[in-house]
């Protein structure tokens, strides 16, 4: 899932006792630990499976800095499970800044073998801070929100990716136990987001939807738990000859604050 945009500071809205509204937050968020678990299963149009790979790897971060730490690759294909630790990220410090990690000069200090792998961690991390985040004091219970930025935003990944995030929206539910904590729980999704890869070898064109539900501890304002559901369809043809492939990708992601 690519997105893109600015990070913007939280200024949070007094609520005037309105049940209706989000309530201010009342204590700072501490440093807190993450673990990203991404479950993907690639196939053709047709069914036949492919490829499903898990991935996870947990994330300590404050401000926009975290840090991987324990990421590892499961791939289940036809042939077996082969399960790979990739220490080559083991801590590795990532700053986010406005869209710079969709330059390609952002991931400098990353092998380049890992680039999208990473730009992938990213980028999810970056919708559930964004999304659950920022427009909380936008929100009114069981009003779906239509951020302006995201209505038909496009993101230039340099040497990736051009996707185009389409009329997302973002509801308040009210409030939702998970983890043994009550949490604000928000519900978000947009069901057509076309994108376009295109470079010396293919291209790659397609359709996101995405949705899925974000938990926040009312006090901290601090995600406890998030989840995110991809469908993507594609067509990739390759250049030079007349191959054409249709593939269909679907990723289930968890997003959860561990101790």
């Amino acid at each position: 899932m690519i997105i893109g945009g600015i990070f913007a500071v939280h200024a949070y809205a007094q609520t005037n006792g309105d049940e209706n509204k989000i309530p201010k937050q009342s204590s700072p968020a501490n440093l807190a630990n993450y673990r990203m678990t991404i479950n993907s299963t690639n196939r053709s149009i047709s069914e036949i499976f492919v490829c499903k790979i898990i991935q996870r790897s947990q994330q300590s971060y404050i401000d926009n800095v975290f840090q991987l730490a324990d990421v590892h690759r499961t791939e289940i294909s036809e042939q077996g499970q082969n399960t790979r630790k990739f220490d080559d990220l083991e801590g590795l410090n990532i700053k986010i800044l406005d869209d710079n990690f969709t330059k390609l000069d952002f991931y400098k200090d990353v092998p380049p073998a890992r680039v999208e792998f990473v730009r992938m961690l990213i980028q999810d991390k970056f919708a559930f801070d964004l999304w659950g985040l920022v427009y909380l004091d936008s929100l009114s219970l069981n009003v779906p929100f239509y951020p302006d930025f995201f209505q038909n935003q496009q993101a230039n990944f340099e040497q990736s990716v051009n996707f185009t995030t389409q009329k997302l929206n973002i509801t308040w539910f009210g409030y939702s136990k998970i983890n043994g904590k009550d949490c604000i729980l928000l519900y978000y999704k947009s069901m057509y987001s076309p994108f376009l890869v295109d470079n010396d070898y293919m291209t790659v064109s397609g359709r996101s939807c995405f949705w899925g539900n974000i938990w926040i501890l009312p006090n901290t304002r601090q995600i406890e738990y998030a989840t995110m559901n991809e469908d993507v369809v594609s067509t990739m043809k390759l250049k030079g000859n007349d191959t054409e492939q249709q593939r269909n990708w679907q990723r289930e992601v968890i997003y959860e604050k561990i101790e």
